[in-house]
């Protein structure tokens, strides 16, 4: 017996201490199996980080108590009747107008969201579609600049330019994100497969169901085709060539396949006429939005500081200026300066554009190389940009409301200028007075939204669809003119709501009348009822 066991022993194989003592293999050589389309850069978490930023400000800042309301009330109108309404549905001055609606799905949206989580659902939407704007301008700065302080040099260039626009939530936002979705591409080496005509034509059909600025987007892909045929001109001096250029050819194919997406929208072709005819509206002209650009005004002299830091760039870089991208400048820039609601399309091009050449302005005064690549991406990169999206997402309202149950209080999420404790008085009366109530146009929408359900205003911001006349006796009767109590009366109006700062002559005009009473008086609004109602 002991002998089988030394025999068992002595065959034994010998251990080599080396081999016990073997490391275990590297973690930074080992295989990354992230699928490569799912791989980020270190550059992408630090956009991460300041895109967030941003982000996490918007979600969290309070919703502007002006457009948003409107688009709100009349997308509950189209839950509530399974329809898109043919005429004006909420004001009874406006009843039978005819109403092109063109940002019905945005408002859908929004009274879905407003329903379904409230409002830091809406803030929380308000703020993403802000920061896929900034998103898609820090892609292209920093696949065309090579320089990731040149992409931050561009976020900061579009909000600082774009703020005042940035600062109300409405459908216009989502048509910004498909602009720049658009611009982004076009400013790369874009190449057009079939892949592209598809995912054009489903964005263009979603987009002209959002908001009217698809117009704008098709102005885009025409001043890329005008911009690559004058480049190939301007290279082989030849009009044959630059007309058979096969890019010039597919790009006009994408127009046209964009043009007829368009169509699928309740409207059809009258979607193309809707977009003149509110620009045409006289009611317009009333609207401090639309007006020129001015030195005067603070989002003049913020178009004006980007400007000059534009010119500086474009006098200064060694890169050469492409022909679409001095059209992009040059048409939108002469349309911000028509309208400031323009600057929303100038401002994300200018971005770019001079963000680009600011980066090889520097890199050639400083003797730096462009590096061949933005960074190695890993899968490293992206988990943890998913770890700071959600720390991110974890600092919103809606975040708070979704991890752990807590909702701030509506007060607290809408913007001071909201009259929410007037809305209170008016919700706790056991009756509204009949007929129209005169209401301001800003407030008009949040008071529809959230106050009695009888009220009914005499206009909202929606001023294309308001006949002419009542929106020029509502303007009049913002100032108290001479005949304010005729207005009134020829309206059968028996309650009138003031914003106290900006209603002041009316405000003096029924405090000294016998026929009116106050009824309610806070620091922002006084309210009057008609003492004998019509």
């Amino acid at each position: 017996m002991s002998l089988m066991s030394v025999a068992t022993k002595e065959e034994l194989p010998a251990t080599d201490a080396s081999e016990a003592a073997a490391p275990l293999p590297d973690a930074r050589v080992l295989e990354d199996k992230t699928p490569l389309w799912f791989r980020s850069t270190a550059a992408s978490a630090a956009f991460t980080v300041v895109i967030g930023f941003v982000f996490v400000i918007f979600a969290n800042m309070r919703l502007w108590h002006t457009d948003l309301w409107d688009h709100v009330n009349y997308g509950n109108v189209i839950r509530s009747t399974g329809a898109i309404p043919e005429t004006e549905p909420l004001l009874p001055l406006a009843e039978g107008v005819r109403m092109t609606n063109l940002a019905w799905l945005s408002q859908f949206g929004f009274a879905w969201l407003a329903d379904a989580a409230g409002l830091p659902a809406l803030q929380f939407f308000y703020g993403l579609l802000i920061a896929a704007c900034l998103a898609c301008v820090a892609f292209r700065t920093v696949r065309n600049s090579r320089s990731v302080l040149a992409g931050i040099l561009a976020v900061g260039f579009l909000v600082g330019v774009n703020l005042p626009q940035f600062l109300v939530i409405r459908p216009q936002l989502a048509g910004m994100v498909f602009y720049c979705v658009i611009l982004a591409w076009a400013l790369g080496r874009p190449r057009i497969t079939r892949t592209t005509y598809l995912i054009f034509a489903v964005m263009f059909a979603v987009w002209a169901n959002c908001h009217g600025s698809f117009t704008l987007g098709l102005t885009l892909l025409g001043l890329m085709l005008v911009g690559r045929f004058a480049d190939v001109l301007s290279v082989s001096k030849s009009l044959r060539i630059a007309i058979r250029d096969p890019q010039v050819l597919r790009q006009l194919l994408l127009i046209q396949v964009c043009g007829i997406a368009v169509l699928i929208n309740p409207y059809g072709l009258d979607a193309y006429f809707e977009t003149f005819r509110v620009a045409a509206n006289p009611n317009i002209d009333s609207m401090f939005e639309w007006d020129a650009l001015t030195l005067r005004t603070t989002q003049g002299q913020r178009v004006a500081a980007g400007a000059v830091l534009m010119m500086m760039a474009l006098k200064m870089t060694p890169r050469r200026l492409r022909a679409f991208e001095f059209l992009v400048l040059a048409l939108f820039g002469i349309l911000a300066l028509w309208s400031q609601r323009m600057i929303t399309w100038w401002a994300p091009a200018a971005a770019i554009i001079t963000s680009v050449h600011v980066a090889a302005w520097v890199r050639q005064s400083h003797k730096i190389a462009r590096p061949e690549t933005s960074g190695q991406a890993t899968g490293l990169w992206t988990v943890v940009n998913l770890g700071l999206c959600w720390i991110l997402f974890s600092f919103t309202n809606f975040g708070i409301q979704v991890v752990r149950g807590k909702t701030p209080p509506s007060a607290q999420m809408v913007s001071r200028e909201t009259p929410v404790q007037m809305l209170d008085w008016l919700n706790a009366q056991d009756t509204t007075p009949a007929g129209i109530t005169f209401v301001p146009a800003e407030w008009a929408g949040f008071v529809m939204h959230s106050g009695p359900s009888d009220l009914q205003s005499m206009v909202n911001l929606h001023v294309h669809v308001i006949p002419q006349e009542v929106w020029t006796d509502y303007l009049r009767l913002l100032s108290g003119p001479a005949d304010w109590s005729g207005i009134l009366d020829r309206y059968r109006i028996n309650l009138v709501i003031l914003d106290k700062d900006r209603q002041p002559g009316l405000l003096q005009k029924l405090q000294g009348s016998d026929e009116w009473q106050p009824v309610f008086n806070d620091h922002q609004a006084a309210v009057f009822e008609r003492i004998a109602a019509l």
